[in-house]
């Protein structure tokens, strides 16, 4: 094959990379479009449509809480990723060097929309560390709008705080922050009692 054929065949694979990324960009922009403006965020089958940020204060359902929360720690961030992500891959990698997610005072579950083998690698290192694969279900019941997405659940399965991460974002001040919040309403019980369906 001549050096021509060789450039045109990887500029075609290189268009072809680029559309199917902007693909997946403009999906995730539209389904944030969405969340912002009120819209439906793919609710479980005969719930009225949340956004996540409308169920902050709810109790998990028990079936999901059961695979999401570590009974033996106090917090359980939630990372909702998807294989082949890399703003997935940067945000798992700053979770795990957090010092609370690397002693495990703050437990680290994936929930993969995929296979958990990449996730697993770019959290290595995390104490207390769970995948769930191919939980797009979960991702929808939870109205998370993209992928990388964390959600914080106390020991109860109360969902707490979320937050989509952005390349720039202080992971490790944003759990600073809400754990400080968290210590603070400690004192008031939560008398929120509806729960997602």
């Amino acid at each position: 094959m001549s050096f021509t054929a060789s450039a045109l065949v990887l500029a075609f694979v290189a268009i072809a990379l680029l559309a199917l990324g902007l693909a997946g960009l403009l999906r995730q922009v539209s389904l944030l479009t969405q969340q912002l403006d009120g819209g439906v965020a793919a609710p479980h089958p005969g719930a009225g449509a949340r956004t996540t940020r409308e169920l902050v204060g709810f109790r998990v359902p028990g079936d999901l809480a059961a695979e999401l929360v570590d009974p033996a720690a106090p917090h359980t961030l939630l990372a909702f990723v998807s294989p082949g992500c890399s703003s997935c891959s940067l945000t798992l990698r700053a979770l795990a060097a957090d010092p609370q997610v690397a002693d495990g005072s703050v437990a680290l579950t994936l929930v993969s929309a995929g296979s958990c083998e990449p996730g697993l690698r770019d959290a290595e290192g995390s104490l207390r560390l769970r995948c769930l694969p191919q939980g797009r279900t979960v991702m929808d019941r939870l109205a998370v709008p993209a992928t990388p997405y964390l959600a914080l659940l106390d020991a109860s399965g109360t969902l707490r705080a979320a937050l989509l991460p952005e390349e720039d974002t202080d992971l490790g001040g944003w759990l600073r922050q809400v754990g400080t919040t968290l210590q603070q309403a400690a004192a008031r019980p939560s008398t929120r009692e509806d729960r997602p369906s």
